[in-house]
Parts: C-alpha cells; structure tokens; sequence
C-alpha cells in the first residue's frame, strides 16, 4: 500500500476525534533469556496507520501534524539485525511523517498537548510511555484549570483507531479472503492426515508447519486442539494427550497473510466417521451456522445474529429430546460465548459492539467478524446423558457485502465431506 494511504487513515482518524493527541508505542522486544529476544511483531494499531515494521518507535498524531519518533534513522546499517532499522522496502511509506529522534518526545508532547482536551495512548503497551502520559496528563490538568473547564483526559487508542479498522477496504478484504484460503487449505489437510495416536501437540505443530508451507509466517492465535472431552474447553490448549478412535477433535486454528488474520474452526472425528450422538450434535451447530450466515446482511446486528443461532440450538436440542424448562437454564452453558467477533489485523479487532450513542452496532458493508456456533456438554448436564464430554464448534469468516455477505472460510464443513476426507487418512 501507498504512503498516502496510510496518510489518509491518520487524517481520519485526526479528523474524529478532532480533540486528541494520539502517541502510539510500537512496542520493544521482550526477552526470553539475557541475550536473546522473542521475535518481534509490530502492534496492528501502529501498523495499519504506518505500514512500518519498526520496533521502539513512536507515532505521533497532532490534528494535521504527523511525527515518526525513533532511532532508526541514525543508522546506516545494523551488524546483529534490522529489527530497529526501516527496511528499505518500506522507506517510501514515510511520506509527510516527520521523522525525529526518540529524545524529541518530552519535546513535542509538551508542545502539542495544550491544543488537545485528551491524549489517547496504548495503554499497558510500553511502561515508559504510560508513566510519561500519566505524569504529563496530572501535571497539564493543575495547568488548564485557569484556562478550561475541561480537564485533560487520558485515553486508551486501540479502540478509537478501532473504529477505523471496523470497516475494511478492498486491499484490506483481498487480504483476509487469502488468509482465509491458505488456512482453509490447512484445515483440509488434516482431515486427510492420520490422527489417532498422535497427541494434541503433535497435530498442532502439524498445523502450524502447514502454515509456514503456505507461506504465512505468523498465526493468528496459538492454535487450539482438544479432543475426546477437552473438546468442551472453548479454548484447550493442546497437550500430550493421546488422540483415541472414537472421539471427536476440535480444531481452532487460523494464520495471517500480510498481516490480516483467518480464524477457522472445525470439529472432526480422529476415525472416519462420525457416531450418531457425534453426527446429530454436529448437524444442529451445522445447521444455526447455516441459518446465522443467511441472515447476514447490513442493519441487522451481530446480537440478533446471536439470538437467532441460540433459538437454531434450542430447536436442535429439543428435537432430540432435551426437556423444554432444563433447556431454558441450560442453555448459556451449553453455549458459553458469543456467535461472534470482528476480526482483522488483530483475530479480535478492537472494535465496539456499540456506537457513540450506546446502541447496539449495526452491520454495514465491509463489517468483517466470525460466525461460530457451538455446543458444549460437560459433566453435569441431567439431559441426554449420551452427548456427555462432546463438544462441537463450526466457525467461518465473514464480510458484510450489500447483498448479504460473503463467505471468507472455505475448510469443508458438511458432514459427507469431512469423513470422505477421513477416508483417505
């Protein structure tokens, strides 16, 4: 993307929230011995309005006046790495950013802060820039009391700059319709792989060297692989449990392409076929996700799109018998979490679910979020005593679109499809 790109996106979000002084960290590598550093990954916020990779660095937006605070412009050339220089690639991306060193943030946040009524920062993000807000913001509100009746606030920017990213453009979306492919293709593939007597970590790392075949380099998430009853934990992280014919496996697991995320679940069985408890639990989620991805479309919210997959469940789960007055207190156990989230640079975009007038948000094109419906019977549910310890969850990616919406995810899904895959294991 163009320099003038990300120009136009400081601007707007300059031009919302007209009253703010925005000073966003990119962060610092963190340690994982010594001497040696995890590997870095740009925050998305300082990412999505610089297009830079750069760490210890700050970006400064001041109405029209744009900075880039860091070192990185002393150097000519680096002997351990470039993880604080500007890759050359990525040199034409600084545009009208006035570029200065990381001593002239005193200097300018002290200059422009007295034509602003907030300074929104990342909060938590970098220890140095929060103690420096802090200190400036208590020191600057003695200061305003003669001149303004509004005292200087301090504000957390991910999810202002989130309610830009809400909507995606078309670069945006040709991204994370790729993700969405590569991790599909991921997905498909191990439904083709044998996974009885392989543990959780071992199919996890399976996904995740996948990834790296289909040239993404980063996940979205730690991927998530529960089988037999750890696949009623929403989020199980994978173990050395051994995978055993008979159970079912959840897989949640997705990756990023150009820095935009794919979030994919899909819940298989470790032989061939689905049981009949197995299959009707998965046709009932199958059949909410269906209903939910046909009620897609701009004005309806992401709420109703809840309720209607809960009411698709309660449906389900009364047509095998579950008694009508314990369905009503079992429900919001059986189905822990919401439907669904936004998604994008981050796998949960820091965007509101609520706008400025704290109305639940209505969908408008290019909205993107996911669609994942489950059911979860852990131990202690009175009914259907057969379906104890088995947990589905189907989850696909989608964009808002005028007609409704478009599908990103394409992992095969349909009952006949997974265990024909299972087939070739």
């Amino acid at each position: 993307m163009e320099a003038q790109n990300y120009l136009k996106r400081r601007l707007d979000l300059a031009t919302r929230y007209s009253n703010t002084l925005f000073v966003i960290s990119s962060g610092t590598e963190s340690m994982r011995s010594h001497s040696v550093a995890y590997r870095y990954k740009t925050p998305s916020d300082f990412l999505y309005l610089t297009g830079l990779n750069l760490s210890h660095s700050y970006l400064i937006i001041a109405g029209k006046d744009h900075y880039i605070l860091s070192d990185a412009f002393a150097r000519t050339s680096s002997v351990w790495g470039e993880e604080a220089m500007i890759a050359a690639n990525e040199q034409h991306l600084l545009g009208d950013l006035k570029c200065e060193s990381l001593q002239k943030l005193d200097e300018i946040l002290h200059d422009k802060i007295s034509q602003f009524d907030r300074l929104a920062i990342p909060m938590g993000r970098d220890a140095h820039l929060d103690q420096k807000a802090l200190s400036l913001v208590s020191f600057k509100r003695r200061d305003r009391r003669r001149l303004s009746a509004v005292p200087l606030a301090l504000s957390d920017s991910r999810t202002l700059v989130g309610s830009l990213r809400l909507h995606k453009d078309t670069s945006e979306i040709a991204h994370m319709r790729e993700a969405s492919l590569r991790s599909s293709r991921v997905h498909a593939e191990i439904m083709k792989s044998q996974l009885i007597g392989k543990s959780e970590i071992q199919i996890a790392n399976l996904i995740e060297s996948l990834f790296l075949s289909e040239d993404m380099q980063w996940t979205s998430y730690e991927s998530i692989v529960g089988s037999g009853e750890r696949a009623v934990m929403l989020h199980a992280r994978a173990t050395q449990k051994k995978i055993s014919d008979g159970e079912l496996i959840l897989i949640d697991a997705g990756a990023e392409w150009n820095s935009y995320c794919a979030d994919i679940t899909r819940t298989i069985p470790a032989g061939k076929k689905f049981s009949a408890e197995q299959r009707a639990l998965y046709d009932i989620v199958l059949k909410a996700q269906k209903a939910i991805l046909a009620a897609v479309k701009t004005g309806t919210t992401i709420q109703a799109l809840h309720e209607l997959g809960l009411e698709e469940l309660r449906e389900g789960l009364l047509g095998l018998g579950y008694d009508k007055n314990e369905l009503a207190l079992d429900l919001s156990q059986l189905m822990p979490h919401s439907t669904s989230h936004w998604i994008g640079m981050d796998v949960h975009d820091p965007s509101a679910y609520y706008d400025d007038n704290g109305q639940e948000r209505r969908l408008e094109e290019g909205m993107c979020f996911t669609v994942e419906p489950g059911l979860y019977f852990r131990e202690g549910f009175k009914e259907l005593a057969e379906f104890e310890y088995l947990g589905v969850r189907i989850e696909d990616d989608v964009c808002v679109t005028s007609t409704g919406c478009e599908v990103l995810t394409s992992a095969p899904k349909e009952t006949d499809e997974i265990e024909a895959l299972r087939a070739k294991a």
